[in-house]
């Protein structure tokens, strides 16, 4: 038995090595041009059979010219990061902020890892933000110490940084003609764009400015440290052998950090909450209540805002900041609770959602790579079948995902009544936009900044399929309902825009927060 169980284990890790290999074989190969074509096709095939609304934004007509000019372009073979720089301006002439194209990257195989740790970007030990076409160091999470936050980089590997970011632009797309996010998010997510575009390396020189001062700093590639295999390669651990007492006070201690992690959604990597609370003091001494949201994912948020709520009303305060700046989006159901505490009417917060077929939500479980999940979903596609005649209704012969949120919604028992603002920019995106699209078509909030990333009339987003182009390997994420709230513009196609547009300086002085400070004082005066 033990020989059979040995015998299995090896072929499994020779035939995962196989496999690894064969992948990274393919996306390093040259791809011709018919088989590039053939990409082009699978792609726009899938496209049409998934998206909602391919053509919210872009004709039929020019989208399949703009396809065929693609096509008619490929006469010389490619590299699969050559193709991405022709493929994903295409994609992007949709006009979807949620439509994203991704380039694979080269797999270690289990024997690699166990040498070498399992390795991670060199952009993962920072952060970038971009203003008027510049880059920034916005955070350093690990690596160099003595690279400094807020210096420019100037160049990457003799790359001028302005060339770069322009060529990103035209890589991704915002949510219809909006201006505000793209030149924001191309900044946030300069590692990424890099990585699409370029050969993978273990280091990257940047060359960077701060002041009058110029420096070079190299970006080094992460490995995970590599665990002992077995005791006898372990290390005899130091720890200080605690009492029971000590233990307990010490479970206790971790029970409450990780209580608290859940609730403010504290993020690893950027070692920062995604949810925060506090009181702002002005000079008139106004107590004004922050929220400070930087993504509506990660951990529970019901109790962070039940427990928000209920100090402003304890305060008595009358005045509430809602910062949604950098806030790309999240969950539906935490901006409806969010938006439950804001409203003393009853609403609905988005209309049905329109997909492309009653099943179209179940294709992720059905077309993935993970054999468990494949597994699971066969196993429960009788109860999965069962639970889409409820979810999904047939109207005039299109399907339409209706979430909770598609039903008559209540406000809290305790819901704020006084004054809101809302900070926003171009980040300020997905379910970022849809609860700004209730809180300005309602006239509940002043916003302050400038027009958001994210669409007035609603997204594509939801549930999405990940779809692996058969030759490349490039992976395109594909929304599949589309979300509106129950309210519209015209025209369509921009965000929510400010009632006191503020564009941020490089000066460090938060200009639409002071903003906000100052016009409190002001009405409470006038009170």
């Amino acid at each position: 038995m033990t020989n059979k169980l040995f015998l299995y284990a090896t072929i499994v890790m020779l035939s995962s090595c196989a496999s690894v290999e064969k992948y990274n074989q393919q996306i390093s190969k040259i791809h011709s041009p018919e088989e590039l074509r053939q990409d082009v096709d699978y792609a726009y095939k899938k496209l049409k059979k998934l998206h909602p609304d391919v053509n919210w934004y872009i004709s039929k007509d020019e989208l399949d010219k703009k396809i065929d000019d693609l096509k008619d372009g490929l006469t010389e073979p490619l590299t699969t990061k050559e193709f991405y720089k022709l493929f994903a301006p295409v994609i992007t002439s949709i006009k979807q902020g949620h439509l994203s194209i991704h380039v694979p990257s080269k797999k270690q195989s289990k024997k690699e890892i166990k040498e070498k740790g399992k390795r991670d970007s060199p952009f993962n030990s920072l952060s970038f933000y971009a203003s008027a076409n510049k880059l920034f160091v916005k955070k350093v999470f690990k690596g160099d110490t003595t690279l400094i936050a807020g210096s420019q980089v100037m160049s990457i590997d003799g790359k001028q940084v302005e060339d770069l970011l322009d060529s990103f632009k035209a890589l991704h797309s915002s949510d219809g003609y909006n201006q505000t996010f793209i030149p924001e998010f191309v900044g946030s997510r300069f590692g990424f764009f890099y990585a699409n575009t370029h050969k993978q390396k273990d280091s990257i020189l940047l060359n960077l400015k701060l002041e009058d001062s110029v420096y070079d700093k190299y970006l080094y590639a992460n490995y995970d440290e590599i665990k002992p295999s077995s005791k006898k390669d372990s290390v005899p651990s130091a720890k200080k052998k605690l009492s029971r007492s000590d233990k307990k006070i010490a479970k206790e201690t971790r029970k409450k950090v990780r209580k608290k992690n859940y609730k403010y959604g504290y993020n690893k990597k950027t070692k920062e909450y995604h949810r925060n609370f506090s009181f702002l003091e002005s000079e008139a001494e106004i107590p004004v209540a922050y929220m400070k949201i930087r993504s509506f994912t990660n951990g529970g948020f019901k109790e962070f805002y039940k427990e928000s709520f209920a100090k402003i009303d304890s305060a008595k305060c009358k005045n509430l900041v809602i910062d949604l700046r950098g806030n790309t989006g999240g969950r539906l159901v935490e901006i409806d609770d969010l938006y439950s505490y804001l409203t003393d009417k009853e609403y609905i917060f988005i209309e049905k959602s329109k997909m492309t077929g009653r099943l179209s939500f179940l294709y992720p479980y059905f077309h993935t790579k993970s054999w468990p999940t494949k597994t699971v979903a066969t196993i429960l596609s009788p109860v999965l079948g069962v639970y889409q005649i409820f979810k999904v209704k047939k109207e005039n012969r299109e399907a339409y995902f209706k979430f909770k949120q598609s039903k008559l919604r209540k406000p809290k028992s305790n819901t704020f009544t006084g004054k809101v603002y809302v900070l926003i920019n171009g980040e300020s995106f997905s379910a970022s936009s849809i609860l700004s699209t209730h809180l300005k078509a309602t006239k509940r909030a002043t916003f302050v900044g400038e027009e958001t990333g994210g669409a007035y009339n609603g997204t594509v987003a939801g549930v999405y399929a990940k779809v692996e182009l058969p030759n490349s390997k490039i992976n395109m994420r594909i929304g599949l309902m589309k979300i509106n709230a129950p309210y519209t513009i015209e025209p369509d196609g921009y965000g929510i825009k400010p009632d006191i547009p503020i564009k941020r300086t490089m000066n460090n002085v938060d200009e639409e927060l002071q903003w906000v400070i100052k016009d409190i004082e002001m009405s409470n005066k006038k009170e």
